[in-house]
């Protein structure tokens, strides 16, 4: 339905064009292409000069600039634009290459594991395939063939034969952090042949294939915390258990989605006000509030056993970190002078913090 819809309000738009190029130019004809750099004025001889004023000289093109592109080559469209819907993705709109930089403090082999399954995962889904690949590095699909849809929205006949393929480049430093994904168009096929385009259109194509990509990996982000959700709400089960510091710690029995999305239910119910959570730090920002004793009751009014508040400094600050172990996430408080909170503090609010962890619809 969407995709006929797509194709209407394209139609409609391009009535009464005659040609899928004409709609791209400018108004009016082209004859100032025909113009020749007129004879300067000759002054004869004993009159004074005409006073010359450069004030409207039109200034040399620079050597970037493709010359081709005048008249009817020229193609009066906006910019095709990037859209950095994922998060902790961002664009240089200085960059003259169609790309994104993803963000994230995982090390640089599972960062470029993560985006290489991500890229496989959308050219599986819709289906344009893999024609090669260098493991981990470049992706180029096999030969894409438009939807009659897409033809539509374009200008082209039903009939018409168009047929693309595009390399997915996935660049990873040593330091993993940024990862940085570009898209080129290496094929453009029209009946059936290779067609040269300018550098104007193959730029709306990759960014247009760019940001279906983006798009996505968005939604698969938006149904995995969606799930995650749905089974965090039948509660997890946590235990102590000590960092390579020997540091108590909170040891959750889930994965490290599953146990953020907990906790942004969770740490509100134990008196942590979330100031802010950062997920490329895995850290929330709080604020102890605290909770009064009848908040307990009420929270558990068919338990037999009467829960102790948390004793933390109130109006003070807690920085929630969870660290990812496998199917394992541990869980450590840091106070606002930068040190973890002590063992005892930890040991004392533990039975509170599992029981409300457990906890299941919260």
């Amino acid at each position: 339905m969407r995709k006929f819809c797509i194709a209407l309000c394209g139609g409609i738009v391009l009535t009464g064009c005659s040609s899928f190029s004409e709609r791209h130019q400018a108004s009016g004809n082209f004859e100032y292409l025909d113009e020749t750099q007129r004879q300067a004025i000759v002054v004869p001889q004993g009159f004074t000069p005409l006073k010359t004023n450069k004030r409207f000289d039109i200034p040399a093109l620079g050597s970037k600039v493709d010359t081709s592109l005048v008249g009817a080559q020229l193609d009066i469209r906006a910019p095709a634009l990037i859209m950095s819907v994922v998060r902790n993705s961002l664009v240089d709109g200085n960059s003259n290459n169609v790309e994104v930089t993803f963000e994230s403090f995982m090390a640089a082999d599972a960062f470029r594991s993560d985006i290489w399954q991500k890229l496989n995962h959308f050219v599986g889904d819709e289906g344009y395939g893999i024609g090669s690949s260098i493991e981990g590095n470049n992706l180029v699909t096999r030969e894409i063939t438009s939807a009659p849809y897409f033809k539509i929205l374009f200008g082209f006949d039903e009939d018409y034969s168009l047929a693309q393929q595009y390399q997915f480049s996935l660049n990873v430093p040593q330091k993993g952090q940024k990862a940085v994904v570009s898209v080129k168009l290496i094929n453009h096929m029209e009946q059936g042949e290779i067609v040269s385009i300018n550098q104007f259109s193959k730029r709306r194509y990759e960014a247009r294939m760019l940001n279906q990509f983006l798009s996505h990996v968005y939604l698969q982000d938006n149904k995995r915390i969606l799930a995650n959700r749905v089974k965090s709400d039948k509660g997890l089960k946590i235990e102590l258990g000590f960092d390579s510091e020997q540091r108590t710690i909170y040891k959750i029995h889930a994965s490290f989605e599953l146990a953020w999305e907990k906790l942004a239910t969770v740490l509100p119910q134990l008196g942590f006000e979330v100031v802010d959570r950062d997920k490329t730090l895995n850290t929330y920002f709080t604020r102890f509030k605290g909770n009064e004793s009848g908040f307990w009751s009420s929270l558990f009014s068919n338990d037999d056993d009467e829960l102790k508040p948390i004793e933390l400094t109130k109006n003070h600050r807690y920085q929630v970190k969870l660290n990812e172990t496998g199917e394992v996430s541990l869980l450590s408080f840091v106070n606002d002078e930068g040190d973890k909170i002590s063992t005892e503090e930890m040991t004392a609010m533990f039975n509170t913090f599992s029981r409300v962890m457990a906890k299941k619809s919260l």
